[in-house]
């Protein structure tokens, strides 16, 4: 399992340095696009384990249109109300619709929520790509993760003895979230040295440090729902890690965080 977690990492390597760092935002846009409509899709067939049936196809449509508008907005100036439309327009399709009544608000909600969890915390990664000294901040958001995931398993395995949240994930502990922290903040100066903008030392380990809070809070919401709904995984299009859901928890919400960091510098 770690073996295939590995190589799967390797080999998507070049390709996140390609479309990231050489190429231009819209290819990275793409890149997202995909993400997110795989994303949406895990999230909607996990909630199904639970009787619920929401608007698939609605729901996709509305992310695609979510990220394309995060690249290049359709609406300057109404964005802020958009989310309330996406909610209008999947209360009209389970309106319009042949099912029962019965179950309609939980179909509605769970529909929404994976426009908002996946579709608009995934488009936070474009909004900062399209920022100043975009490229480097994306790729500082991702190694910080990187090693806060690989600083979590490296201390949590083999000296893990003090659960972090029981209830949710049996398997991380106390050790793990310290090695997470340490991870971070470490590998953000790395990159302060080796490719960022001028960045303070103390910023820079700060910053880290605070994406592997979040980061954590991220993955521990995703068991959240996996747990909520019985299922090990959200899917398994990548081998070693399961579906995008489960690689990405952390960044879902880390790239949020980042994206204020960088606005409120």
């Amino acid at each position: 399992m770690l073996r295939t977690r590995i190589i799967t990492g390797l080999l998507f390597l070049p390709v996140f340095y390609l479309v990231t760092w050489k190429l231009s935002p819209a290819y990275f846009t793409s890149l997202i696009l995909v993400a997110v409509a795989v994303g949406q899709y895990e999230f909607y067939r996990m909630v199904k384990f639970r009787n619920m049936e929401p608007h698939i196809f609605v729901g996709l449509m509305i992310g695609i249109f979510v990220v394309l508008e995060t690249y290049h907005p359709f609406c300057p100036g109404l964005d802020k109300f958009l989310p309330a439309v996406y909610l209008i327009l999947i209360m009209v399709a389970r309106l319009f619709s042949r099912r029962s009544v019965d179950r309609a608000i939980e179909d509605v909600a769970v529909t929404f929520i994976g426009v908002v969890y996946v579709a608009i915390l995934f488009s936070f990664q474009i909004l900062i790509r399209l920022g100043i000294d975009g490229k480097q901040w994306v790729v500082f958001l991702y190694f910080v993760i990187w090693a806060s995931d690989i600083g979590a398993y490296a201390i949590g395995i083999p000296f893990g003895k003090h659960r972090l949240y029981a209830k949710i994930s049996p398997k991380k502990s106390v050790e793990g979230l310290i090695g997470a922290l340490i991870a971070s903040a470490g590998m953000a100066l790395v990159c302060r040295v080796w490719f960022m903008p001028p960045i303070g030392v103390g910023e820079a380990a700060g910053i880290g440090f605070l994406l592997a809070i979040v980061g954590t809070i991220g993955d521990l919401s995703e068991s959240l729902f996996k747990r909520a709904v019985g299922v090990k995984d959200s899917g398994g299009i990548i081998p070693g890690h399961g579906g995008i859901l489960d690689r990405m928890d952390s960044m879902l919400f880390a790239a949020p965080a980042l994206y204020y960091i960088l606005a409120l510098r």
